[in-house]
């Protein structure tokens, strides 16, 4: 995760300044199903090859890309690792504990990785190409009321300003002498302490920070808000709302058929 204080990178694309943020909200729910409508990974690495295709075309920089794509390799690793010793069909490689490892359930373990990462990859890009304010707004646009949408954006907008924190408060302890990158891992465990503790009273102090901003500037005096920022479904929003209803459907039609299934039995 880039250390900084917002998620949202600004950029001259039609993605960040034409697109509806209420319609990447749907792009992104789109993504969720359509990853959760195939379990092979053909399908799935498909998937995520177009999320990454419609990052560069948001034109985002790949630095600020590269910690989703790490965090995604990590979820590989896991389903990969896991998998394989509940999915037993398929030609059997080798034994581990006497347990059989065979070519299906490292695919299948492959394609749990790849449906996570699309998620994160794909909830990363929306974050990035949607600004707080729009976002807010596009709830309230939905009947959301005013004050879940500005704790849904409020949490976005916390969570580099959280991560710039731990980055500060790391940095300050290893000025103390304190090396937090050696040792087993029962001991960066126990060292881990020594930043999680400052972190979570300084997340603390933020929050109660936030919280009288918002009263001295009249937070809920009035029932109704109004916004500077103002947003209007266009002709491109209709499209692509229809086109990710048409693939959301085409996708549970597939399902249905086995196609793009590898393993039947599991979601």
């Amino acid at each position: 995760m880039p250390v900084g204080y917002s998620l949202y990178v600004d950029a001259p694309s039609t993605l960040h300044q034409t697109i509806d943020p209420r319609t990447k909200l749907g792009g992104l729910l789109t993504s969720f199903v359509l990853a959760l409508e195939f379990n092979d990974p053909k399908f799935l690495g498909a998937i995520l090859g177009g999320l990454l295709l419609i990052g560069l075309w948001a034109r985002l920089p790949f630095r600020r890309l590269m910690p989703f794509l790490m965090a995604a390799g990590g979820f590989l690793i896991v389903g990969i690792a896991i998998w394989p010793a509940y999915v037993r069909q398929g030609t059997v490689l080798f034994t581990v504990v006497h347990r059989p490892v065979t070519v299906d359930g490292l695919l299948f373990g492959l394609a749990m990785g790849l449906r996570v990462a699309i998620m994160s990859v794909g909830a990363g890009i929306w974050m990035m190409t949607t600004a707080p304010q729009k976002l807010t707004l596009g709830l309230l646009k939905m009947g959301f009321p005013y004050r879940a949408g500005l704790a849904l954006s409020t949490t976005i907008r916390f969570i580099p300003l959280i991560n710039a924190e731990r980055a500060m408060i790391a940095e300050a302890q290893r000025a103390r002498a304190l090396n937090l990158d050696t040792g087993n891992p029962f001991a960066r465990a126990s060292k881990s302490v020594s930043v999680i503790g400052p972190l979570f009273l300084r997340s603390l102090a933020l929050s109660q920070s936030l919280a009288i901003a918002m009263e001295a500037r009249g937070m809920g005096a009035r029932d109704h808000r109004t916004s500077i920022v103002e947003i209007k479904l266009m002709p491109i929003d209709w499209i692509i709302t229809a086109g990710s209803l048409l693939v959301m459907a085409a996708g549970l039609v597939m399902r249905l058929k086995g196609i793009g299934v590898l393993v039947k039995g599991y979601l």
